[in-house]
């Protein structure tokens, strides 16, 4: 069988409050003190158990009600809700155009709030493609989470979110375990991840170091390379070339092997972001057994902001995406095909 594989930092696909999308940061922070005023209101209902009385309070009750769900579906006593925007936003249908031009039969994506956003990325912009959709919340204090479409179906995962060495929690989101069924019966093995980026430098790069050993030492520990058809894949926030090298354990562990470094011997020529410098960001690792089915990969860039400016082969970006604020992502889609 043919089987498409990718990974995909698609920067922040939420669906967010609708009130957070108020150009005005005045009136929004006036309809969020509004909030926490029926908040407190809503909360000495549920403690005192009286009936909600006719009026509620605050000045601006009526242009805050555009923005609340009341009474809430399901809300337990007291619970406030906002009206969520759609998934379905200019930025959104970005995203969703790389995800088409890639069309893998399973797509790992990186920051991504919650299932029910997933979902409906899924059914509204990717027309229901994709008959299997998780997500499992992991650390990630902002939601940005680790998800995956999948037209195989999904046997089994695990978190490791939990997990912790000496210095403490190891990962600050996740390294997400995925079991998907291969017609065959075969399994295919999936470690899905995104490592801590490198924005308080020394720091930032002692936890990148410490999560590549962990995710070397879990694959080392739980899979047979030689046999076994696994990928260790995700936003690793760091390239091969940088010191002081954090992510050397998982890179050069024996008999795993970068698909854009089979792919494309230059490095340069494996960028996936240019946050500091065009330099590889994104990776598929792919153990021998995977290696032998292994055929092409590529990045997909057109999604990218100042494409064009930045890149070194002149590539262009999709129409109507030529300004930073139409853009996808700041990271390219990795993807890489197999034969198996």
């Amino acid at each position: 069988m043919k089987l498409r594989l990718a990974t995909y930092n698609c920067e922040n696909l939420f669906s967010r409050a609708r009130v957070l999308r108020l150009a005005d940061a005045t009136r929004r922070a006036e309809l969020m003190a509004e909030a926490r005023t029926w908040q407190a209101w809503l909360a000495r209902q549920a403690r005192t158990g009286s009936r909600p009385a006719a009026s509620r309070p605050g000045h601006d009750a009526a242009a805050l009600a555009r923005y609340l769900e009341l009474p809430a579906p399901g809300a337990l006593p007291g619970e406030l809700r906002f009206r969520r925007s759609r998934i379905g936003t200019a930025h959104c249908e970005a995203k969703a155009r790389v995800l088409r031009a890639v069309d893998a039969d399973v797509q790992c994506l990186v920051e991504v709030e919650d299932r029910a956003s997933l979902a409906a990325f899924n059914r509204r912009l990717l027309r229901g493609r994709y008959p299997y959709h998780l997500l499992l919340e992991g650390n990630d204090a902002r939601a940005g989470h680790l998800g995956v479409l999948s037209r195989l179906p999904l046997a089994a995962l695990r978190s490791h979110c939990f997990d912790r060495d000496a210095a403490g929690p190891i990962f600050s989101r996740d390294c997400l375990e995925l079991e998907l069924a291969l017609p065959d019966d075969r399994t295919l093995h999936l470690l899905l991840n995104h490592f801590d980026g490198p924005d308080d430098g020394p720091a930032d790069d002692a936890r990148r170091r410490r999560q590549a050993a962990a995710v070397a030492r879990i694959v080392a520990e739980r899979h047979d390379l030689s046999r076994e058809l696994v990928a260790v894949l995700g936003d690793f926030n760091d390239s091969p070339q940088r010191g002081p090298q954090c992510l050397a354990p998982l890179l050069h562990l024996p008999r795993l092997s970068d698909v854009l470094a089979l792919q494309f011997p230059i490095p340069d020529d494996r960028w996936t972001g240019h946050r500091r410098r065009n330099e590889q960001m994104d990776y598929i690792l792919v153990s021998d057994a995977l290696r032998a089915a292994f055929r092409q990969a590529g990045a997909e860039r057109r999604g990218m902001p100042d494409l064009a400016r930045n890149s070194i082969d002149r590539e262009q970006p999709f129409d109507g995406a030529r300004r930073r604020a139409d853009a996808a992502s700041a990271r390219a889609a990795v993807w890489a095909d197999f034969e198996l």
